[in-house]
């Protein structure tokens, strides 16, 4: 099985580094939240994957919307 990197990236303010990252944790665990966006690194190519927040598992039935990378 591939290794890959996973990473999600939001852009806010917050008063200082541990702050930002509760604000982004805070987001993350929102069941309201769209943090369904993600960059996914491999061996050969990075990949833009959208989770949709229509569906309510993105792990089910439903196909990712994927873009290549720049």
């Amino acid at each position: 099985m591939p290794s890959y990197t996973v990473v999600w990236e939001i852009d806010l303010d917050a008063h200082d580094h541990t702050d930002a990252a509760r604000r982004a944790l805070a987001i993350q665990r929102d069941p309201r939240s769209w943090a369904t966006c993600f960059a996914v690194h491999g061996t050969a190519s990075t990949v833009h994957v959208d989770l949709s927040p229509d569906d309510p598992d993105p792990s089910g039935p439903g196909t990712p919307a994927l873009t290549l990378a720049a």
